[in-house]
């Protein structure tokens, strides 16, 4: 403290951090992003363990040996599905859960996808859900078992093989009397949109684009959801998704339970369908867990629900899905094991006495056995994100210096004056008349480019439908209208610069250290907050926007001035996605040549930007919002930045 209250110290470090500043700010970029990527080590994260005792994962011997009865379902289901492929059997789905004795009842609700996708069309779709009523206790908890059912011809894998197992454990699971809670049985339809219909009706809570039916039937306040995906019946491992609504992951407790229990019944466990290293704390086991990290990032950066159990999450209601994967040259087993997963699962749950708050909601995890907490991640994102400020820190003290050099001079040419015996009154007034102006030009020049990039963030924000409405003339889809008008918005607002800088005079352009400054710091306060939620899409956008944003400077030299333009091109919010959905391509499919590659991706590049807004609609998504009012104005900034303060 000594050092920070004394002034000749003070004016020490504040010197330093100036003079040495690019320096400082390229080593805290380095040291966070390989103290970041470091932590996929297994030296420098943690085992993970079970923090809910109450849990008391497979202490339990199990109960489950209906495989037979699950063949049987599975072979009905079948059936029934070759009657029709493009239909859910809802009444089928209905009949076994009443046979089973369970109170069933059929939740319709109708959906309209935004931006008209299907114009004003209401799309129906049906839920069916039984409700096993706990034995020995009233209804104020319950667990749910959930399975989005999905027709023949679809592209996606099966859950047929989930929908029989589900209607076996409810036969299974009725023939006990140790249930504590509720287990409501959930089929849904549509994916994640029939799901959120049905978790809006159990809340009663409202929804613009979808209407549903209020429930006939409730159980008790949901403690946790298992979503099944098995395609069929027989499986060799399970793969395990995590990640939901806006980055939110389910705490740690429930993905040790399921890790705990699917081990015990000797299928692999996969995350991200990779397995753990063999030798985790070799170089090549290093690799891995550090490919499995990236990917469990990549799949939470974009902040989509992906599975059933991702609009759980919104509800504070800790969910997973569960999918089952057929590896070649692994042992296969059948519904013996799945059921008993299953049951320990569920048997676990139903000790709980008080909602999962003790162990983390905020993670990376490596491995299935490994884990980076919140306490270990956020350091070194911290120093890389600090380049930003300490560059902004220095922009400042440089703006005030130049300020006091000003002053100083003026004092220097009033004394002078003084000594050749003019005016005094004079200068006086001509001297606070300039350094108004000069105060004036320093607060308030960097205020019309902030509003003006604002401006376009709202436009981005709230232009889709006039897009639409735009193209319907043109007889374009939507995808192409909302495509093609985005990139209308993203060149206007790279001609912005030139055309503003025509209208602006010499004396009212902004300071563009000022500018720097001011930027920098909204950019490390944007990405901070984006942080506390969803490190994932934070962290990638701390990699490729700190170092380029900390770097920019405007220049008359015309070579340096289309250097800057290009890396600023390169990570605009418009050519990050795409250069996502190229790299997407990469790890997905095998493409013959980088031509198709680049083609394919720009083709492709339409479906999560539609779904980006349509998430933000019908699900309450905030990741386009994000983009559009925080990472897009912050961007343009800097663009502004290298035209106008040349």
């Amino acid at each position: 403290m000594g050092l920070l209250t004394n002034p000749t110290s003070r004016a020490t470090i504040v010197g330093s951090i100036t003079r040495h500043n690019n320096k400082i700010c390229f080593l805290c970029y380095v040291v966070g992003l390989s103290w970041f990527l470091a932590l996929a080590y297994q030296e420098l994260n943690a085992g993970t363990y079970f923090s809910e005792n109450a849990l008391l994962p497979g202490l339990v011997r199990s109960q489950f040996y209906g495989d037979s009865e699950a063949e049987g379902y599975y072979s009905q289901l079948k059936s029934e599905l070759n009657k029709d492929k493009n239909i859910m059997p809802v009444k089928w789905i209905y009949n076994q859960f009443m046979d089973l004795g369970l109170d069933v009842y059929i939740h319709n609700f109708t959906f309209r996808y935004p931006l008209k996708i299907f114009g004003e069309k209401q799309i129906p779709g049906q839920n069916v859900y039984a409700i096993m009523r706990a034995s020995r206790a009233a209804s104020t908890e319950a667990l749910v078992l959930t399975v989005p059912f999905r027709t023949v011809t679809t592209v996606m894998d099966k859950t047929h093989g989930g929908l029989a197992l589900m209607l076996t454990m409810a036969n299974h699971f009725r023939k006990s009397s140790y249930w504590a809670k509720d287990i409501i049985f959930v089929v849904t339809e549509h994916e994640y949109i029939g799901m959120q219909a049905w978790l809006d009706a159990y809340h009663e809570t409202k929804s613009e684009l979808i209407s549903s039916n209020s429930l006939e039937g409730h159980g008790g306040s949901i403690q946790a959801a298992i979503n099944l995906e098995v395609p069929t019946n027989k499986i060799s491992s399970f793969d395990f998704r995590l990640e939901g609504l806006n980055g939110q992951l389910p705490n740690l407790d429930l993905f040790n339970l399921v890790v705990r229990i699917s081990r015990q019944e000797g299928f692999d466990v996969l995350l991200k369908e990779q397995h753990d290293p063999y030798h985790p704390e070799t170089f090549e086991g290093y690799l891995q867990n550090l490919k499995t990290m990236f990917l469990m990032m990549w799949t939470q950066a974009p902040g989509s629900a992906n599975n059933n159990h991702g609009v759980f999450l919104k509800y504070n209601i800790e969910a997973l899905t569960l999918v089952g994967k057929k590896e070649k040259g692994k042992h296969a087993q059948g519904y013996g094991p799945m059921g008993r997963t299953v049951e320990g699962i569920f048997r676990s749950l139903n000790n709980l006495l008080e909602r999962f708050h003790q162990s983390f909601f905020f993670y990376l995890l490596p491995s299935t056995s490994r884990y980076v907490s919140i306490g270990l991640y956020m350091p070194p994102f911290a120093i890389m994100v600090a380049g930003s400020l300490i560059k902004a820190v220095a922009m400042w003290i440089s703006c005030t210096e130049t300020v006091e050099e000003g002053v100083s001079t003026e004092k220097e040419k009033k004394e002078t004056d003084q000594a050749n015996g003019e005016s005094v009154q004079k200068n006086e007034v001509k001297d606070h008349k300039e350094e108004k102006e000069e105060e004036r030009k320093g607060l308030l020049s960097v205020i019309p480019i902030l509003f003006i990039t604002q401006l376009f963030g709202l436009l981005a924000y709230f232009s889709p439908d006039f897009f639409v409405d735009l193209g319907m003339p043109l007889h374009l889809h939507v995808a192409e209208a909302v495509h093609y008008g985005m990139l209308a918005l993203f060149l206007s607002s790279l001609a912005m610069p030139r055309f503003l800088k025509r209208s602006l005079s010499e004396k009212s352009r902004p300071d563009w250290k000022l500018l720097k400054c001011v930027s920098l710091i909204v950019q490390g306060l944007v990405l901070f907050s984006i942080a506390l939620m969803n490190i994932s899409l934070a962290f990638f956008l701390a990699a490729v926007m700190v170092p380029v944003c900390v770097a920019m400077w405007p220049s008359n030299n015309r070579v340096v001035q289309i250097l800057h333009a290009s890396f600023l091109l390169l990570i605009s919010p418009f050519l990050l996605l795409y250069i996502t959905v190229v790299a997407n391509q990469m790890m997905t499919e095998k493409v013959a040549d980088v031509a198709s590659l680049l083609v394919q991706s720009w083709d492709h590049m339409k479906t999560p930007l539609i779904l980006g807004m349509v998430e933000s609609q019908l699900l309450g998504s905030w990741t386009y919002c994000v983009i559009c009012l925080g990472i897009f104005p912050n961007w343009l900034a800097f663009w502004c930045l290298i035209w106008i303060g040349s």
